[in-house]
């Protein structure tokens, strides 16, 4: 139980039929959640607006409403008014858990293409130094020895915090987390007290919900924004967003980059399909580097993961070795062997940038066809249909289209405004709606020189037709496909 007086401390509130010294067994923003006791704080999100659920919330016991509505306040029970629900809900889910986040290193890595991967390379880097990070992400969570699955990039206020405390019982000292747009946006991670933050890149993603790339970029400025002067912003120099996200921090800057001059720099750079290999200059001294992970847009997460772990007094030597030990991240430029001719690769693609940065980067390192097999997801961002269509286009020499979480949308009407986008004169294209079947068909027939990219869904394990969620993933069907044509083979 906690009282009032301490999850509301430095919350500007007005209480209405309740006193400070009044305990509560909790906060809840979910009325279906709610347990008796607890406060239910009613959010205007973007999808339901919970002071349409205060009325549920008091049947199912709660103790007080807490929100930012004085016409929405109910005319019994208790009240706390705020200035914003939103904020005030995170700040209260951390101090239901005694405010973890003080008592971890925060490192927060926000951009559009990249995160996932600068994080798992921080986590590895931050091992391989003797330390005890935890890792929150797209692809699941790590704490202490546990894995698990996520269905977020950044979880809610409530989980979020209750994830800091198991890291801070568990005995972790970093934290190593991806933070979306949304979440900014949303405040999900509003007053958590990060100490480094990381930006790899600002390209198109999610306008359906962000409108603009003005809007965009500022959902993510506001994690730079919330550093102090004590914390360290690491910014990409060579990303047109760089001036934008360095004059809002006050925290001191780190840069990283391959064109320009930066803090650590990449130069010497030399590809193929196995890796590359390159030499990072840093403020103290040229770090050679060897790396498994393919093309360009590897050497910049690398670049990345390196400039915050050196400021967390990680040596050169350390960082050189955890790097050259790291594998593919799951499902990000994944390679698939079955013993196949030819090399597959599944990856999380799904904006218009990203899925131009590894076709050109497996374009340049191809000796045969490049064969490229997506779609888009379905009530998401429909502008980035037609750029993917084009791009595609412009760079494999076939394109197979299919389906990618349609969701509620017709996937042929998703699949017509992809093709929309596809240059004229461009023949080498398909359409099939059924995924597994797309597979199927772009590892037919191939020679021992070709390329074949599964993109858009990388590591998950799901598609989402309609309201149901059907288990597929495109690594499992691509051993399925390989194994069965090696059986008949053997017959």
């Amino acid at each position: 139980m906690k009282k009032i007086k301490v999850l509301f401390k430095d919350i500007d509130h007005k209480l209405i039929r309740l006193k400070e010294d009044f305990a509560v067994s909790g906060i809840n923003a979910d009325s279906r959640l709610l347990k008796k006791g607890e406060i239910f704080v009613a959010i205007n999100g973007p999808r339901h607006n919970g002071c349409d659920y205060i009325k549920d919330a008091l049947k199912k016991g709660a103790a007080a409403v807490c929100v930012d509505d004085p016409k929405s306040a109910p005319k019994t029970g208790g009240v706390i008014l705020v200035k914003d629900a939103s904020r005030a809900f995170s700040l209260l889910a951390s101090r239901i858990f005694d405010e973890p986040s003080s008592d971890i290193n925060i490192i927060g890595i926000t951009g559009t293409n990249g995160k996932t991967t600068v994080s798992y390379l921080i986590y590895e880097i931050l091992k391989e130094a003797k330390r005890l990070p935890s890792l929150l992400g797209t692809v699941g969570y790590k704490i202490s020895k546990k894995t698990e699955s996520s269905f977020n990039t950044t979880p809610g206020p409530m989980l979020l915090h209750s994830l800091f405390d198991r890291m801070r019982k568990s005995g972790s000292d970093y934290a190593v987390m991806e933070v979306s747009s949304h979440a900014l946006k949303q405040d999900r991670v509003f007053g958590v007290n990060f100490k480094t933050a990381v930006l790899t890149n600002i390209t198109g993603d999610h306008l359906d919900y962000h409108k603009t790339m003005k809007n965009y970029a500022a959902s993510k400025r506001i994690l730079f924004e919330s550093l102090t002067k004590n914390g360290t912003a690491v910014l990409n120099r060579d990303d047109g967003y760089y001036d934008y996200f360095k004059k809002a921090t006050k925290a001191k800057v780190i840069d990283y980059g391959i064109k320009n001059k930066a803090n650590f720099r990449a130069v010497e750079i030399e590809s193929d399909i196995g890796g590359s290999s390159f030499v990072i200059t840093t403020p103290e001294g040229d770090i050679g580097m060897k790396t498994v992970l393919i093309g360009r847009h590897n050497i910049y997460n690398i670049l990345a993961a390196a400039s915050a772990c050196f400021f967390e007094g990680v040596s050169p030597e350390i960082i050189k070795r955890a790097v050259e030990r790291f594998q593919a991240v799951p499902g990000r430029l994944e390679s698939v062997d079955m013993g196949q001719p030819f090399r597959i690769f599944v990856d999380y693609a799904h904006t218009h940038d990203a899925l131009e940065k590894v076709l050109s980067e497996l374009r340049a390192l191809c000796g045969g066809k490049l064969v490229a097999v997506f779609g888009c997801g379905g009530d998401r961002d429909r502008t980035k249909r037609p750029k993917m269509g084009r791009i595609a286009s412009k760079i494999a020499d076939e394109i197979i289209l299919t389906s990618d979480n349609p969701r509620s949308e017709d996937p042929e009407a998703i699949l017509d405004e992809i093709e929309a986008g596809i240059a004229k004169g461009f023949s080498g294209y398909k359409r099939i709606s059924d995924r597994f079947k797309a597979i199927e068909e772009s590892l037919a027939v191939r020679g021992k020189s070709d390329v074949v990219i599964i993109a858009g869904k990388g590591h998950e394990d799901y598609q989402i037709i309609g309201k149901e969620i059907f288990p597929f993933s495109d690594k499992e069907a691509i051993e399925e496909i390989l194994t069965k044509r090696h059986s008949k083979c053997l017959r």
